[in-house]
Order: structure tokens, then sequence, then C-alpha cells
């Protein structure tokens, strides 16, 4: 309830740390993010769909959340956009930005929190937090409140087109997720392949540099948007099935760890613009806090997953 926004919003430097003072700001992120990321977590426990039914249900909350409350995905005007406002704009819709931030919501608003607390305490990985009627009726609240909010204070009207494709997406992405998830969970790469750190910071920095830099480079590359779209497209289900093969052995744990650790050092080493420049007061020294505390933890669960797997194989059964 409380990292996945802090994540999201504070130390992506999206939302001033001032801003966090005024109490209907960690209000609002909590029933949005933080119900999200619970609910996204408990749904993924009951079909035992995994990391992959994390990620796929993170991308019907990048529509909630970018669509529903933002508007971005529709205003041309967005201040995110720049270029992106009519290169891959179609049909009153902002293409190449919707390809970037919804996959984006998946991995760093949702998946990324949903991990850390699962590092924090171990043991309550396959724990379910909620009942059946609490997950329920916690479930419509982040659409309520983004609808709400966009309502007020997006400044951006959309059509009743527009509603009907965000429902009808988030409606078939729940879909593919609860029928399909745990398959999709099954998949791997190479049953022989030993991740390493290396490739999950290696992964996660492509994905973070090539999206949140990339993208706006697209149209100096290519006058056509399309091969800017197959390329995120095509970096979203790379990052995604190098996850979903890294499941079920400890290197794979610390490799995942690793991605996570990559994409707080990226907001990290952007925070001085985001303090300096844009008036984000303190929020170097909460990424560089936030990033060092993680830090420490990788270092503790990787030592206590090799010092576990050492044991494992010098016992007799091993």
């Amino acid at each position: 309830m409380l990292l996945a926004p802090f994540l999201a919003e504070l130390v992506s430097g999206s939302t001033a740390p001032q801003a966090w003072l005024l109490p209907p700001v960690p209000l609002v992120f909590m029933a949005v993010y933080g119900v999200g990321a619970l609910v996204i977590r408990e749904f993924a426990l009951r079909v035992r769909g995994g990391p992959a039914t994390v990620l796929v249900l993170g991308l019907a909350f990048g529509v909630v959340n970018e669509g529903m409350a933002a508007h971005s995905l529709f205003n041309p005007g967005w201040p995110s956009l720049g270029v992106l406002g009519t290169y891959g704009r179609w049909e009153g819709v902002n293409w190449l930005w919707t390809e970037w931030i919804v996959p984006f919501h998946a991995v760093w608003s949702i998946s990324f929190p949903i991990f850390v607390v699962g590092e924090l305490w171990p043991g309550s990985r396959s724990t379910r937090f909620l009942s059946d009627r609490w997950l329920v009726g916690l479930a419509p609240v982040p659409v309520l409140v983004a609808v709400v909010t966009g309502e007020i204070f997006a400044g951006y009207p959309l059509s009743a087109a527009d509603w009907l494709g965000m429902g009808v997406a988030v409606a078939l992405i729940v879909l593919v997720a609860w029928r399909w998830g745990p398959r999709i969970g099954q998949w791997r790469l190479r049953s022989s392949w030993r991740p390493t750190p290396g490739v999950g910071v290696a992964a996660v920095a492509a994905f973070f540099v090539a999206g949140q830099i990339g993208t706006w480079q697209t149209p100096k590359l290519s006058p056509y948007p399309e091969v800017g779209f197959v390329c995120l497209l095509l970096l979203f289900v790379f990052l995604g099935l190098i996850a979903e093969s890294f499941q079920g052995n400890p290197e794979g744990e610390c490799t995942a760890f690793a991605g996570v650790l990559t994409g707080v050092a990226f907001f990290t080493l952007l925070s001085p613009i985001s303090e300096f420049v844009l008036g984000r007061i303190a929020l170097v020294p909460i990424d560089v806090s936030v990033w060092l505390a993680l830090y420490v933890l990788y270092r503790r669960r990787c030592r206590e997953l090799s010092l576990g797997l050492a044991g494992e194989r010098s016992s007799p059964s091993g």
C-alpha cells in the first residue's frame, strides 16, 4: 500500500516530495497505486500465475492510471509528451506514448513493489493478505478513484469511444491474465541457463533507457512511428521472458533483484535534474537513501540464498 506509490510517484520524481505533505496526495496515491498493487498480487496468488500474471495485470493498471486518471493516453498536450503528441498519434490516441507508459507502470509501479515486499518478508510470498470478500470489494477502488480524479483534475475531456476502448482493453487484459497467465508463467528460455545479476542489470537498463529516453528519439530515426512501436513491444516482451526464465532458483532471484536496483539507480541518476532543474526538493537524498537501503537488502538476501543453495548441494540428498 505504501511502497507502490512511494516508488511510482516519489522515487521516480513524477510528484515533488513537497506535494506529499498535502494529506489528499498520499491518500489518492495509496488508493490507486497501493490498492492496485495489492489487488494484483492477490489475484496472481489465486490463479497461481506468478510474475507473468503480475506483469500482464500491470498493463491493465497502466491503462487505468494513465488513461482514466491522467488522460495522457489521449491528451496531445500532456506535459511529458513533447513530440509524441503528434508523432505516433492516430485516431485520438497517443500510441507511442501509450506503448511506453503502460508497460512502464506494469514493471515499475506494480511488479517492482510486489517483488521488494517479497524480499523484505520472504515467508509471506505465498500468503494471502486479503480474504476473497475483501479482494472483490477493493478491486474497483483504483478504477473509481482514477475516474473521479481524472474528471476533476485531468483537464482533457474523453469521448465515449475513449471510455469504451479503455474498458474493453482492461477487460481483455484481465481475461488473458486469468486464463493464460499460469501457462505463460511456465515458460523458460533455457532450462540449463544459469542467470547472473549482470543479465538483470542489462535487461532492465535497456528497458528504461530505451523507453524513457529512446522513445523520444524515434522521430529522428524513422519517419514511421510503427518502427518505434514494434521495437518497444519487443523490448517489453523480451524483459518479461527474461524475468520468467529466472523463476524458481536462487540465482534468478538475485538477478531479478539486481534488475530492481538498476531501475532505482536509473531514477537516482536523474534525480539531480529533477531536484535542481524541476524543483523536486530533497529528491536526491531520498533516491540515494532508497537505493542504498535496497542494496543492503540485496546483499543480505543474496548471501542468504547462496548459503541455502550451498547447504542443499552439500546435503546427502543433494
